[in-house]
């Protein structure tokens, strides 16, 4: 016996040994939040104060050592996001992740944004540097300090990630990949193509891919007097071809999706000073977005937002100005149908003869297997996509190229971001905004001059009269050729205009000249709720600003809610004690989607059941569930429901009958409530939206159990629903689990009557070290809508800062 108890006692130690030296060693895996280092590539010493949050203070004496200390703190606390944004643009995700991203990697390889950035890094590092060149490549050598002396990250030990340093072309993959997922036009146009083709114009009529009459457009104005300042082969397997739909879901960062962003004039402001707001709408996961950074050297106070492995802040504000974001949401990518022959396989017929396809063999390798080589094929129209995804099988059998405007250009995303961040007036920030190619942008405006402006930023397409962009295009006829591009002047803006604010929800713009361009917008929802509350009789303050933020209130879906309910029949409602309840429920609806409110959770399980009955029997499950993931079926869906007479009620599979709208309602409604019966129990009253509406932040290593527990943060209940100004965001589903997809990756508020203490938040903390303090510190506070402050006073910083890093040039 004392043997057996012997041996569990040392397994027992050795259990704990295990489990303390993992631990210590976690420990030793903590960013350096002070002391001192001496590092090659400073010329003169820096001071690091990191606040309470981790945010850095960064206090140089000239703009490149401030740089260099930058890409230093942001390798620190955000190394494998970085790593991960660079390969998977790159087409090198199967390097460390074996054959299960193969996909992904044909996918970027096809779109070409490694040549691209090869082609827009070679500007960066010409001989004639200007700030913007020498401030980037300082970035740059700040990233690679910290990769020869700093720690690994635990993910490239778990992963097997070999440490490389980063490049000129890796900084431009990070911005190419940001602009790559603004891009819905891939989600979009094979399926409504499908949907033409398939189906016929008569489905495709019954639903919104334009602008939808009688909805809210947010107005240009002409621009009114600014405030005076005073200073393998290429032929792909068709049968098992991914559509895009299905590398979206392999991507190991999620796209962006929408954002609300809105400045108010002095006039009604209750300071007396411009108001200002701002938060973008981004996929969760974790690490989140935007990493802060506060920069300071002689002649620059800037508090900047940063994206992983990007040299410049893409929003971010001074003491003098600020400026935010939102998607433009315009169209600048079209898919073209390409004509060939069996006598011309390496060619495609235009106008009146025959061009030779540009090829390009691409080698990827891959952890679990022998390298895959294939061919990348590209017309003048851009690369032939279906040689890599499969969302236009059965829609054509000729191939097809994606033509997108941002790969017509070397980027410019470094210049344009640069100078937004050195603007100290309107006029600078207006002529940033108007060198933006993609992705296109609101970029909403304010100052402490009082001046408040919108502009949206892109350069435009000009098409054919009669183009819908979001059809498949002739690409031999040469009639549906781009005709150029549109002036900046007549992009869509707004500059002090009369009614004292200017705001962007995404949502449909038009010109000064009333020209509605084409693009993904959403729905008006979030525009009217703003649009009503910023043109109240009354001075607003920064709480107002907050509080708009975070409403979770939608009068879209109680109207929708309504004509559901107006449809179904009085008997099929009162049938039954239940049916009577649950409608009851619905119609009192106020449009408020608390944790504990019950009307949301009946609601979109009603609106899915309703669509899978209408759409399902045509689109094919899989096609449906893609419909799901668009705009278009956010903005199809008010309509579709006031459309009795649309050819998407009647059932194609049951050829002797013609269902009709009522039937879909009534049938919809009996599943909807034994569906909820099932998976929340018989008493409506435990239907609580907090059940099934989860917010969780998600990390690419999180993905997998029991790693999730380290790696993930959350899940929590979520507030808030689809195209509430507090969007939290998910896709409609058969099972009733609404995991939040995206929503605010930051809020922002700035008063400038005190410009120096703004407010932000972000969903979960700074760092991406999950050992960090920082990892996780600001998710409290973001679920329960608070913020803390953003300082930009020196005394403030020295007195509240605990943590100091001091970086020291290293002499040979």
């Amino acid at each position: 016996m004392n043997k057996y108890i012997k041996i569990v006692v040392a397994v027992f130690l050795l259990i704990v040994l295990v489990i303390g030296g993992c631990y210590i060693f976690l420990l030793t895996q903590k960013p350096n939040y002070s002391g001192t280092f001496k590092l090659k590539g400073l010329k003169n010493e820096v001071e690091v104060f990191f606040d309470d949050y981790g945010v850095p203070h960064i206090y140089g004496q000239n703009e490149e050592d401030t740089y260099f200390a930058l890409g230093y703190v942001h390798a620190q606390d955000r190394l494998f996001q970085m790593e991960m944004m660079r390969r998977v643009s790159a087409g090198r995700l199967s390097e460390i992740f074996g054959s299960s991203t193969l996909e992904v990697d044909k996918f970027f390889r096809m779109i070409g944004l490694a040549e691209h950035a090869e082609q827009s890094s070679t500007r960066l590092l010409n001989s004639n540097r200007e700030p913007w060149q020498k401030a980037a490549i300082a970035y740059l050598e700040g990233i690679n300090a910290y990769i020869e002396k700093g720690k690994t990250p635990i993910e490239f030990s778990l992963i097997g990630i070999p440490k490389e340093k980063f490049t000129a072309k890796d900084m431009y993959l990070v911005s190419d990949y940001m602009t790559f997922i603004f891009q819905m036009a891939f989600k979009t146009d094979p399926l409504m193509s499908r949907i033409e083709m398939k189906l016929g114009k008569k489905y495709l009529a019954d639903l919104a891919t334009g602008y939808v009459p009688g909805t809210l457009k947010e107005s240009s104005h002409p621009n009114d007097s600014i405030r005076q300042l005073t200073d393998t082969a290429y032929i792909v397997n068709k049968k098992n071809a991914l559509t895009f739909g299905d590398i979206g879901e392999r991507l190991p960062f999620p796209l962006w999706m929408g954002s609300n962003s809105w400045a108010i004039a002095p006039e009604k402001s209750g300071s007396g000073k411009v108001l200002f707001a701002n938060d973008t709408h981004v996929g969760f996961g974790q690490p989140a977005v935007w990493y802060e950074a506060h920069l300071v050297c002689p002649g620059y106070n800037f508090y900047g937002n940063y994206l992983a492995g990007f040299p410049f802040a893409p929003i971010g504000h001074t003491p003098r100005l600020a400026w935010g974001m939102t998607i433009f949401e315009n169209d600048d990518l079209d898919f073209f149908r390409e004509k060939t022959d069996n006598q011309h396989p390496a060619q495609v017929w235009y106008v009146d003869h025959w061009e030779t396809l540009q090829t390009k063999k691409e080698v990827i390798k891959i952890k679990d297997s022998s390298d895959v080589t294939i061919t990348v094929r590209q017309s003048h129209h851009g690369p032939l996509c279906t040689d890599v995804i499969g969302d236009f099988n059965d829609v054509t059998g000729d191939p097809v190229s994606a033509s997108w405007a941002f790969l017509k250009f070397p980027s410019n995303l470094f210049q344009v971001c640069y100078s937004f961040d050195h603007s100290t007036n309107i006029n600078d920030v207006r002529s940033a905004a108007a060198k933006l190619i993609a992705p296109g942008l609101n970029v909403i405006y304010g100052d402490v001059e009082g001046n408040i402006a919108w502009w949206a930023a892109a350069k435009l397409v000009k098409r054919p009269a009669g183009i819908s962009p979001v059809l498949l295009r002739d690409g031999s006829s040469g009639k549906d050729e781009w005709l150029g591009w549109y002036d900046f002047k007549d992009n869509p803006q707004s500059e002090n205009p009369v009614r004292g604010f200017v705001f962007s929800c995404n949502n449909q713009p038009e010109t000064t000249s009333g020209m509605l361009y084409p693009g993904y917008y959403v729905p008006e929802d979030r525009a009217v709720k703003v649009t009503k509350a910023l043109s109240e009789n009354k001075k607003f303050d920064l709480n107002d600003m907050q509080t708009l933020q975070h409403d979770v209130t939608s009068v879209a879906a109680t109207t929708i809610s309504k004509s559901m309910l107006q449809a179904i029949s009085d008997a099929e409602k009162n049938k039954s004690p239940q049916h009577l309840r649950v409608a009851g429920l619905l119609n009192s609806w106020n449009g408020e989607h608390g944790v504990n409110d019950v009307a949301p959770v009946i609601y979109y399980k009603l609106l899915y059941r309703i669509l899978f009955n209408a759409m399902a029997d045509e689109l094919g499950e899989k096609y449906f569930n893609q419909f799901l993931q668009t705009h278009i079926e956010k903005n199809s869906i008010a309509p579709l429901m006031k459309n009795g007479s649309a050819a998407w009620w009647d059932n194609i599979n049951t050829k002797d009958l013609i269902e009709t709208q009522q039937q879909i309602f009534d049938t919809s409604f009996d599943q909807t409530i034994s569906d909820l019966e099932k998976q929340l129990g018989k008493n409506p009253g435990d239907w609580k939206w907090g059940k099934v509406h989860l917010l969780e932040h998600v990390h690419v290593i999180g993905k997998k159990k029991p790693f999730d527990r380290f790696f993930n943060v959350g899940p929590f209940p979520a507030p808030g629903g689809r195209e509430t100004l507090n969007q939290q965001g998910f896709e409609l589903n058969k099972d009733g689990i609404y995991k939040v997809k995206f929503g605010p990756a930051i809020r922002r508020v700035i008063d400038f009557a005190d410009p120096e203490n703004g407010q932000s938040i972000l969903p979960t903390g700074n760092s991406g070290n999950a050992m960090s303090k920082h990892y996780a510190d600001q998710a409290e506070k973001y679920n329960h809508g608070l913020s803390r402050k953003e300082m930009m006073n020196r005394n403030e910083i020295e007195i509240k800062c605990k943590d100091k890093l001091t970086l020291l040039p290293e002499k040979d």
